[in-house]
């Protein structure tokens, strides 16, 4: 990638910005859009439009996929997804009306195949209570069993213990203690014990309002957490709570941290690295915290609605259990802007206990 392709492609951006009428609105947003669009082009080498013209179709087709991926972990609205595509998708029908590109090569179906439909609602899948009781006692038993055999060598069981213990009594999003991939922010790089409060029993974590906020963690979450942290013993607060098992992104953490880090990994394991020098290594991603749940629910012998739980049914589910009880602290437990939104999002209990007391009125 040259210089005058970067400077090609940063120039023909502004122009469209010039050219988008008279919305600040749309301006503004297209602007972020087109930002972020950028920025993961250049991090695979591909901000050129020779790159667009040879292989448009297939760049957009991975780049529509990232927003699906985003749209799982929470991290954006299926809508949103959508209306980030039209931007780019706008952006190079510009391109095509300036010049530099022969087609638009986002407004083919396959380019847009993996984008999430805007009519559908992916989150509403919910962990019954049903559901999340199984998953914690499987969990709290295979813990149990492999504290007792190895102490504080029992690491796996543990660790997936308190990462099920989080999902089920914290109402955390997956974007909020998981790595976010091609997110460079420092609240998506995954939850690290310095984000912890393990006396108030907090998180901090990057909310979907796009600023920091505190999460609250249920006393049923609590020992659970408190045992991770004693078995996994991190040497650094800076340690993500849920690290990635994926040896080359740890052997990758340590070549980026040291310059004779091909040295220090000469016949040694990598774990032992990490920890020697206190490296941090990646926290995993919410794609592979998926991949866990549903390992963790085959195990468990857990379905819903004939799928693998999902990381924010764990959210809807108990945010159904709270609002039941208490609308209010439904709303705070979930960090919802306003008690509206929740009850937006909850209607259909509503709805529904209205219906039975309407009927209850007309049984008198």
């Amino acid at each position: 990638m040259n210089v005058d392709d970067a400077t090609e492609f940063t120039e023909t951006v502004d122009r469209y910005l010039r050219s988008s009428g008279d919305s600040k609105q749309y301006r503004d947003t297209a602007e972020t859009v087109l930002g972020q669009f950028e920025t993961w082009l250049r991090r695979r080498d591909l901000d050129s439009f020779e790159a667009l013209e040879r292989d448009g179709e297939q760049i957009i087709r991975r780049y529509a996929d990232r927003l699906n991926q985003r749209v799982d972990a929470d991290g954006i609205a299926a809508s949103t997804a959508q209306m980030y595509y039209n931007v780019i998708s706008g952006f190079l029908g510009f391109c095509v009306r300036d010049g530099v590109l022969s087609r638009n090569p986002a407004t083919t179906d396959r380019a847009r195949e993996p984008l999430p439909r805007d009519d559908q609602d992916r989150t509403q899948q919910f962990w019954t209570p049903d559901v999340r009781q199984q998953l914690v006692e499987y969990t709290n038993d295979r813990a149990s069993e492999a504290i007792e055999e190895d102490g504080l060598d029992a690491t796996q069981a543990v660790q997936e213990r308190a990462f099920i213990h989080v999902l089920a009594y914290t109402g955390v999003r997956g974007a909020e203690v998981f790595r976010v991939s091609g997110d460079d922010r420092e609240g998506r790089q995954g939850l690290t014990w310095s984000r912890v409060d393990r006396e108030s029993w907090t998180f901090r974590v990057w909310g979907k309002s796009q600023s920091w906020e505190d999460v609250s963690v249920l006393e049923q979450a609590r020992d659970a957490i408190e045992r991770w942290y004693r078995v996994q013993n991190p040497p650094t607060d800076e340690w993500p709570v849920f690290p990635t098992d994926h040896a080359p992104s740890k052997y990758a953490a340590i070549r980026e941290a040291r310059e004779d880090g091909e040295d220090l990994l000469a016949d040694a394991d990598v774990d032992a690295v990490l920890r020697e020098y206190e490296i941090a290594p990646p926290a995993i991603t919410t794609h592979g915290a998926r991949k866990v749940l549903a390992r963790i629910a085959e195990n468990a012998g857990v379905e819903v609605d004939g799928e693998a739980p999902k990381l924010h049914g764990a959210r809807r589910g108990l945010g159904d259990t709270l609002f039941r009880k208490d609308r209010g602290l439904a709303s705070d437990i979930l960090r919802h802007s306003s008690l509206s939104v929740t009850k937006q999002a909850y209607s259909h209990i509503d709805a529904s206990e209205r219906g039975d007391a309407a009927s209850e009125l007309l049984d008198e």
